[in-house]
């Protein structure tokens, strides 16, 4: 199989015009300090990603049984619905210790998402597939044929191509959803890929909860898929989830700014600038609208409680991250 073929899209205005709105609420979210959340926002979007995930797969599970489910995740059983929750919480957990351009790692993340659920779990099918779009109808059979090298050059493709991330990583997705390399899971597995390819890029994406807002347009969702693979363009895809992405994002910034502690500000500002030396002033780049003051205060906080390292005095000092 010829991957230029799965690749393959038109560009639109409507694409670009979405391009160019999200690269403008990804620049708002980085100067408003949103690409990590509160702890418990953090929990109550993590909640919503795995009930989103789970709901697109046919899932009846709540938002709250969700919830009491992770929150005592070892009493899920094998082929249950609570151990779907379970696994999917884990495989976005596990998702920053994995490279979204290895394939092992694509199979470990597949293998920890469908634990229990399918007896090949990490394996790739070595059998034909009906491909179906949310009708009964098969839309074609996709082979297995060189499975193993098609997913190879389409992760590479997705590492090499020089087109904006947003764009790949939708790219990334259909792919997955196209080639079908597991026998199960592959439309849950492509949604987290995609996601795990943007986080390197903006950590915002590790807890944004696009799955909730492709949920609420499933029916549009697989419509988009399936226009894509009868076409052999997925461009009006692309642009589908890039509506999708856009409509996160303006959720998240019609939200009321986190209040912000010097903890806070300190574990930002570390996961932005995680090893090299800087200065009071590089600090107060980060954080514009603090005073001299309190910023020194963060700083001197910081180092009391050895998360920073100190030297030098005054105008010379010099702040080094311990940990």
């Amino acid at each position: 199989m010829d991957i230029a073929s799965i690749t393959y899209y038109s560009i639109s205005p409507r694409m670009l015009n979405l391009l160019a709105t999200i690269h403008h609420r990804l620049g708002e979210v980085h100067a408003r300090h949103l690409h990590a959340p509160a702890a418990e926002l953090a929990k109550a979007y993590h909640i919503s990603v795995v009930h989103s995930t789970l709901a697109i797969e046919g899932s009846t599970l709540d938002t709250l049984p969700v919830a009491d489910i992770l929150a005592s995740p070892t009493s899920a059983t094998e082929g249950s619905a609570a151990l779907e929750a379970v696994n999917t919480h884990r495989a976005h957990d596990l998702a920053l210790e994995l490279d979204p351009f290895v394939e092992h790692d694509l199979r470990h993340a597949h293998g920890v998402l469908m634990h229990g659920l399918a007896l090949d779990a990490g394996h790739f099918r070595t059998g034909p597939m009906d491909v179906v779009y949310g009708e009964p109808e098969p839309l074609r059979t996709a082979s297995a044929h060189d499975l193993p090298a098609n997913v190879h050059e389409l992760l590479r493709y997705a590492e090499e191509d020089d087109f904006p991330p947003l764009i790949t990583s939708c790219v990334l997705h259909f792919g997955l959803v196209y080639l079908r390399p597991f026998t199960a899971g592959n439309g849950r597995l492509a949604r987290l890929w995609q996601k795990r390819m943007l986080m390197r890029y903006w950590p915002v994406f590790a807890y944004l909860p696009v799955e909730a807002f492709i949920q609420r347009t499933q029916p549009a969702y697989y419509a988009a898929l399936e226009y894509a693979d009868r076409r052999g363009d997925c461009g009006e895809f692309i642009a589908y989830l890039l509506e999708r992405i856009d409509e996160a994002l303006a959720e998240l910034l019609a939200s009321p700014d986190p209040v912000l502690t010097g903890r806070d500000r300190i574990a930002l500002f570390l996961q932005q600038n995680p090893d090299r030396p800087f200065r009071r002033k590089d600090y107060l780049n980060m954080f514009p609208e603090l005073s001299t003051a309190t910023a020194s205060r963060d700083l001197a906080e910081a180092v009391g409680r050895k998360v920073l390292l100190l030297s030098g005095t005054k105008r010379q000092a010099r702040y080094t991250r311990t940990v």
